[in-house]
């Protein structure tokens, strides 16, 4: 049997077990309506059926009883089961249940189905086959159940209670419907979260700006407003949200909620509810009130954190079916910008002329985004410098140079570097900002002021404040980003320069000390050179009209000695090769005041001059000059320099040795000789000295044989020529040593040994000018030159004192030809000399003048006024000698007669130069001799 034949069967059991059930009840006509239990399945047709026919009542089935057995067996039967178990539950809710028995004719048609092959079986074997006649049946099917008031009543309950069920279920569902998009809008304001990561703000014109949004969105449930139940729902269903294409709008917090500032489109997003959803989105925001949008500029420059509304409609779809028109109206905290501090000038260069006047700006800023979340991009930005005012800072500020970015961008959480390029602008083209107000005209000193301690500090390397505000002049910037950016003013350090010294050398050339009778102060002239180094990021051209240096000199163990201080600026004279600049400057008779606890290593300075080739000299101080450049014509200083210059000094000027170029005897006493000495000095330092009046000791192989005074003495770089008067006195020596004991001969015979060599050309002795406590009166120089030294050769004569003989054989005599080298006469008193021929004697004369009859009279050598040959020529009368015939001399004497012989002659003198008594040791080699026969 095919299945349909199973199920047919089984629904004929249930039937019949159903029909058994009820004939057994002692109810069976209907009247017991406690235990009457209709077939769940059929009673609904059976319902129709009565009440459409409304006729006699419901009978027993008149030809069959109710069979306990097959109640029994089919009691397992779930189709059975099932529609007893709704009997049960109607009768227990309802204590009127009304009980129903079908006929046979009822039963049967309904217990009845066709097998595969149209055969009719029954479903109860053991109640026996029905009756075959198929005609009766069918007209007691077709016959109507009688119609009674308990199945009458018992339809109404049941009616009542479907209408209610599906008014509730109508309701219900009516209550969601409405109170969803309540939940949802509730849910929606509470508890979902919007967390922006980053938001890129760029391409800025007038309509708005592109803004790229690195966001997530999630539901809090802890905070959904309907007591957590979303968690639940998340959780159970897992649903999906889907946000239609909307226009949302941007606005301040405190704004209603129908003004906004700006307006943006959302595309379609999708979402699972429950979980987070990263939101990346990139749109065109477009400005509808520029004066809020602004304020909202302006609050995420300056503050930490800025809260921006986002506002308007969206369409939410839950699910495949369910929209929901919603509003959001989300607060969202963004980190602000803080006021874009920590912003610096990294580098700063001043290269060259500006063709609109000024200097080329260039440098290197670094702008510091402290914001996590908002980057800003956009075009060229320029920013304006200033400086505050001397006078009042803090309301008065000089705007002195502009710069511009061709690209500013400020990257969340980053620190930027921008490149910067403009100008420094010239002094007449400075802006004065007084309180808001703008002004063409300001003080033109404190301009140039300003101008020079800011130049001053950048060439040093040292920072300077300045203020920078950012300004637009591109069209193009929409006005109330200008706005925004107008508001931020940074306080920046403008960098100095590379750290070097600016003065890298500064000598004292050609230097003139004078000195007066005040101790502490001497008067100082010269050239000051002086070698700047421009920094190498200041190659813009530049010249030095004046300077005005204020100095310290000091010692090689830096300590200061003395203070030059120049009262006004002085000319100078520059020029620039590259960044090296060099500049002269002319001092004359400028102070030079010795500090007066250090007078010590002054002296020493001074002595260490004179005698030392070189010295170290220690500057120190600070400069102010007044420059010409293309940013106008304004002063610069102060700046400090401490360098040490290597000067060169006298060398105790014995590198060429001073010469005694002439010495003239100009007066005389029978002690003493007063002569006019001309000294040649070479001074190979570029120190020159006003020294005053000096005076000097003569000293010849250790003694003192005179002294000699020096009016008014200028020592000059180079060659001097000094003239001095002197008085050659041998008697002084012992004088000044206050020595009882001093011998006076020996300074005599030093004074002798002197004048002899002088006399007889011998230019390899030399003496010694001695300075002394008194040879000045000038405090300062005191105690140089009581330990000044130097040592002079003798001045070399233009004629020798001897110039030739003639020796007479035969009458044994001999001339003299002489020649005084000095401008004073020469007497002759006393000569012993002596011929010799390659070092045997030839000759002997030994006359005295003074005491010997016999003899002519002192020989007079006239005074050499220089003018002619013949001045100061003598020739003496025949003198006799002794000549010794048997040396080899007389041989080649005779072998020369008529002749010339060249012989050596020693002669010791006792001679008057001018009144002054004295010997002189005359000795002179390679003579030339006449020798003739005669008398």
């Amino acid at each position: 049997m095919d299945r349909r034949n199973e199920s047919g069967s089984s629904r004929r059991n249930n039937d019949d077990n159903y029909t058994a059930s009820s004939s057994e009840s002692p109810f069976s006509n209907g009247s017991d309506p406690s235990n009457t239990k209709p077939d769940s399945k059929n009673h609904s047709g059976r319902l129709d059926h009565d009440i459409a026919h409304e006729q006699t009542p419901l009978l027993s089935h008149n030809g069959q009883e109710s069979n306990p057995a097959t109640i029994n067996t089919n009691k397992d039967n779930s189709y059975n089961t099932g529609g007893r178990r709704r009997a049960k539950d109607m009768s227990t809710n309802n204590k009127n249940h009304v009980g129903v028995n079908m006929g046979d004719d009822g039963v049967a048609d309904r217990e009845q189905q066709e097998d595969g092959d149209g055969r009719i079986s029954s479903i109860s074997g053991q109640s026996g086959r029905r009756d075959r006649d198929q005609p009766a049946q069918d007209r007691d099917r077709m016959r109507p159940p009688p119609l009674t008031r308990e199945r009458l009543n018992r339809w109404n309950r049941i009616y009542s209670r479907s209408v209610k069920v599906v008014a509730a279920v109508l309701f219900g569902c009516l209550l969601v419907v409405v109170l969803s998009p309540w939940v949802a809008q509730r849910v929606l304001d509470q508890a979902m979260v919007l967390d922006i990561q980053q938001a890129s703000i760029y391409d800025m014109d007038q309509t708005g700006f592109q803004i790229s949004i690195q966001s997530t969105i999630y539901l809090d449930p802890t905070h959904d407003g309907v007591f957590g139940l979303t968690r639940t729902l998340q959780s159970v269903f897992h649903p999906t949200m889907t946000i239609e294409p909307s226009v949302l709008h941007l606005s301040l917090p405190t704004d209603r909620d129908d003004v906004h500032m700006a307006e943006f489109e959302v595309e379609r997003q999708h979402m699972q509810m429950g979980e987070t959803l990263q939101l990346n989105l990139s749109t065109h925001v477009t400005v509808t009130d520029a004066n809020r949008m602004a304020q909202f500029f302006h609050a995420t420059l300056h503050q930490s954190i800025v809260d921006l509304a986002i506002r308007g409609p969206i369409l939410t779809r839950l699910g495949s079916l369910w929209y929901m028109k919603l509003r959001i109206n989300q607060v969202v905290p963004m980190d602000g910008m803080k006021g874009v501090q920590n912003a610096t000038l990294v580098s700063m260069s001043l290269p060259a002329d500006h063709p609109q006047g000024g200097i080329v700006m260039t440098g290197l800023a670094q702008l510091n985004n402290p914001s996590r979340t908002v980057s800003i991009k956009m075009d060229a930005v320029t920013f304006g410098i200033y400086l505050p005012s001397m006078a009042h800072p803090e309301v008065d500020q000089f705007k002195i140079a502009e710069m511009s970015c061709p690209e500013l961008n400020l990257e969340a959480g980053k620190a930027s570097q921008i490149a910067l390029s403009g100008r420094l602008f010239h002094l007449d083209d400075w802006i004065l900002s007084e309180m808001g107000m703008i002004g063409s005209f300001g003080s033109g000193s404190e301009k140039q002021l300003l101008l020079g301690r800011l130049l001053s500090r950048f060439i040093q390397g040292q920072d300077s404040t300045i203020q920078v505000r950012a300004m637009s002049k591109d069209p193009n910037v929409p006005p109330w980003l200008v706005e925004a950016f107008k508001s931020i003013v940074l306080d920046m350090a403008f960098p100095g320069s590379p750290a070097q010294d600016f003065i890298r050398a500064l000598d004292m050339n050609q230097l003139e000390f004078g000195f007066s009778d005040n101790q502490e102060l001497a008067m100082l002239s010269g050239r000051m050179s002086t070698g700047l180094q421009l920094p190498p990021n200041v190659t813009f051209p530049i010249k030095i009209l004046q300077m005005k240096p204020t100095a310290w000199l000091k010692t090689p163990e830096g300590q200061d000695m003395a203070l030059l201080e120049m009262p006004d600026f002085l000319p100078t004279k520059s020029h620039q090769d590259g960044s090296a600049l060099e500049v002269y400057v002319d001092i004359r008779d400028i102070p030079l005041r010795i500090v007066a606890d250090h007078l010590d290593e002054f002296y020493k300075f001074l002595n260490t001059s004179f005698t030392k080739e070189w010295l170290e000299l220690g500057i120190a101080g600070e400069a102010h000059a007044v420059v010409e450049c293309g940013l106008g014509t304004f002063e610069l200083g102060p700046i400090p320099f401490d360098v040490i210059t290597r000067q060169r000094g006298l060398g105790g000027l014995v590198s060429v040795p001073p010469l005694l170029e002439s010495l003239d005897v100009v007066d005389s006493t029978e002690h003493s000789l007063t002569v006019k000495a001309t000294l040649v000095l070479w001074n190979p330092s570029n120190i020159s000295a006003d020294l005053g009046d000096l005076s000097f000791l003569w000293s010849y192989g250790g003694y003192l044989i005179g002294m000699a005074s020096v009016p008014q003495l200028q020592l000059h770089a180079g060659n001097n020529t000094i003239e001095c008067i002197g008085m050659m006195d041998p008697s002084i020596h012992c004088l000044r040593k206050h020595d009882k004991t001093c011998d006076p001969e020996l300074a005599r015979n030093a004074s002798r040994e002197f004048i002899s060599k002088y006399i007889s050309g011998d230019n390899s002795t030399s003496i010694d000018v001695l300075g002394y406590p008194g040879s000045t009166h000038i405090p300062l120089l005191q105690p140089m030159l009581s330990s000044f030294s130097i040592s002079s050769g003798l001045p070399a004569i233009e004629d020798d004192f001897l110039i030739s003989t003639t020796m007479y054989l035969l009458s044994s005599t001999i001339v003299l030809e002489l020649k005084n080298p000095l401008d004073t006469a020469i007497t002759v008193l006393y000569i012993n000399g002596t011929a010799f021929y390659k070092d045997e004697p030839l000759g002997h004369v030994n006359v005295d003048f003074e005491h010997d009859i016999v003899s002519p009279k002192p020989i007079l050598i006239p005074a050499n006024d220089h003018q002619n040959e013949t001045s100061g020529y003598v020739k003496t009368p025949k003198l006799p000698v002794m000549f010794d015939l048997s040396s080899v001399g007389y041989e080649a004497l005779k072998k020369a007669l008529g002749g010339t012989l060249e012989v050596d002659v020693s002669c010791h003198i006792k001679a008057k130069v001018g009144s002054m008594l004295m010997w002189v040791d005359f000795a002179k080699d390679g003579i030339q001799s006449n020798v003739k026969k005669g008398f």
